[in-house]
């Protein structure tokens, strides 16, 4: 009995002892790999999946839209430091109250520092916004550029020609349009918890158990509601793709799932570190860090799973046949 194609029995035995018992268990573990595939479909589309990862460096691209991602955080605190400055300016009160309690709490010299910054602060708020407004427009559309390419690569193994104009204003309208849903989700999320805390207490069930269970409950179906909505738009709207949503929609509930369980991670992380002022300092700013990095990592793994699926293959347009030299120069027929 051969071996192979062309290769005595004899001959075959003795290559496979010719190789090393590193080369041999290698073998072993892809062909049992290969048969773990072929018995499971779930586990042949993850590895496909990953390959595409690879292949298109998910890695690095995630790796750039974390560094302008994280580079946004600081203008949007400027932001936010400003609108709190411009509504202390327009209520004299309220900015006594809040110098009285800094006094209070931070008696002689430190007291009056922070005081006078709070009042220079104050004094420059519209300058503070406009710098933060304009650090996180670039910040935001280089990192909405990123995001576009690195999706146009997963998804047709190449990024588009680039268009200036075009480019820029798909990413202005993308960020407005990201933000919006994000706060959208995030006052969903809030009027829903107020509602069912009103509704049960008009009912005087406020004090019924699992109250809690049934409001995190709801929380959390609001928020994966609005991950599936993100996840859909990253799938569908930023690559360009044309397929329906009905072939995307798999794709976007496996992105929302994972999402809320990295948020659910995150706010693990964060309440572990938060007993301690060191791991506060250092570590709120690295595991943000991070955090965004693996976020960023999964949306692009997401994409690539979707890529992968065979719905999404089925569903996508054929590609039309290259025309040779000799069509191209034939022209149309002449009947």
């Amino acid at each position: 009995m051969d071996g192979g194609p062309g290769v005595p029995a004899d001959r075959s035995a003795a290559l496979s002892d010719a190789k090393g018992w590193p080369a041999r268990m290698w073998d072993r573990v892809g062909a049992t790999a290969d048969a773990a595939r072929r018995r499971s479909p779930w586990l042949d589309h993850l590895a496909r999946a990953g390959g595409r990862y690879q292949r298109t460096q998910g890695d690095l691209m995630a790796a750039g839209v974390t560094y302008f991602a994280f580079l946004g955080l600081f203008p949007v605190l400027m932001l936010v430091a400003s609108v709190i400055a411009l509504v202390l300016a327009g209520n004299e009160l309220l900015q006594q109250e809040l110098y009285a309690a800094i006094r209070e709490a931070f008696p002689g010299s430190t007291g009056r520092d922070i005081v006078a910054d709070l009042r220079s602060a104050v004094g420059s708020a519209g300058v503070v916004g406009v710098i933060g407004l304009v650090g996180f427009l670039y910040a935001g559309l280089r990192a909405i550029d990123k995001l576009r390419v690195g999706m146009e690569r997963i998804w047709k193994g190449h990024a588009d020609e680039p268009e200036f104009l075009r480019d820029n204003l798909q990413d202005v309208v993308a960020l407005i349009v990201l933000g919006a849903v994000g706060l959208l989700s995030l006052g969903l999320t809030a009027v829903a918890t107020w509602a069912t805390a009103w509704l049960l207490d008009l009912l005087g069930l406020q004090d019924a158990p699992g109250l809690a269970v049934v409001t995190a409950v709801l929380s959390l179906a609001l928020a994966f509601a609005g991950d599936v909505v993100v996840f859909l738009w990253l799938l569908r709207v930023v690559p360009s793709t044309s397929l329906p949503v009905r072939r995307l929609l798999p794709g976007a509930l496996f992105g929302a799932a994972g999402f809320e369980v990295l948020k659910l991670i995150g706010n693990l992380y964060l309440t572990l570190i938060s007993g301690s002022v060191t791991a506060s300092a250092f570590g709120g700013a690295v595991g943000i860090l991070v955090w965004i990095n693996v976020v960023f990592r999964f949306a692009f793994f997401t994409a690539a799973w979707t890529a992968s699926s065979a719905a999404a293959q089925d569903a996508a347009p054929a590609e039309p046949p290259a025309r040779s030299d000799e069509d191209a120069g034939a022209g149309p027929a002449t009947g």
